[in-house]
């Protein structure tokens, strides 16, 4: 065997080392994550009104969404090969310049996912995370005209199609290319002159390609 064909091999003996070790997801490894995600689009919402001297009624209407901005910081911890538990801290911004109105949420969500090896330090890891959720939404001027909406409750969303590439044992970025949501709100609507009314409201979302997010995230 030639000197320039050892060295080949033991180059790839060396490729497969790092690979072995930098794929493995074990008990008790750890995680700090950021996410960043964008989208537009419409949403469906079914509200409920009521309050003293208006009966309630239910409404369904579609919101044109406009741009939505997010980020989430992320803890992870491997509670067995391949079983990850987190905790995510989530701000969103909505910006609709059609109405004008802008909204901020904030969300808190224990997770699970599983890591699933399909090659070399590259992972499926569909994921479920429900938590509390809130947010406020506010458009026109202040003053008279400007109306606000203020909500909590409870929020969920599945990612089935999340992927993760871990190049090394400390770094790795991820991927969802699919979100399933779903909320469940209670709050209330201040209209112009200091009226409002008591609301909840319920919706469901699922998007494709159109609520991407990308993480990195360090492991420790």
């Amino acid at each position: 065997m030639s000197y320039k064909m050892k060295k080949i091999i033991i180059t790839l003996l060396a490729v497969i080392a790092f690979c072995t070790s930098a794929s493995a997801q074990q008990k008790g490894e750890q995680s700090l994550g950021a996410y960043f995600g964008y989208d537009t689009g419409v949403t469906g919402y079914k509200i409920y009104l009521g309050s003293v001297g208006i009966s309630p009624s239910k409404q369904e209407i579609k919101v044109k969404e406009g741009h939505n901005i997010v980020a989430a910081l992320e803890y992870g911890y491997f509670v067995a090969n391949n079983l990850r538990l987190s905790a995510t801290v989530g701000y969103g911004f909505q910006a609709n310049p059609e109405t004008p109105s802008a909204a901020h949420s904030l969300t808190i969500s224990p997770g699970i996912a599983y890591y699933v090896l399909l090659a070399p330090n590259f992972y499926y890891t569909p994921n479920l995370s429900v938590g509390f959720a809130c947010g406020v939404t506010g458009s026109g001027t202040l003053g008279k005209d400007s109306e606000s909406m203020s909500m909590f409750g409870l929020g969920g969303e599945l990612q089935p199609l999340a992927v993760e590439f871990r190049p090394t044992k400390r770094f790795a970025m991820s991927v969802s290319l699919c979100s399933l949501q779903a909320a469940a709100m209670d709050g209330t609507y201040d209209f112009e002159h200091g009226h409002n009314i008591d609301m909840s409201a319920m919706n469901v979302t699922f998007d494709l390609l159109a609520n991407a997010q990308v993480g990195f995230k360090l492991y420790f």
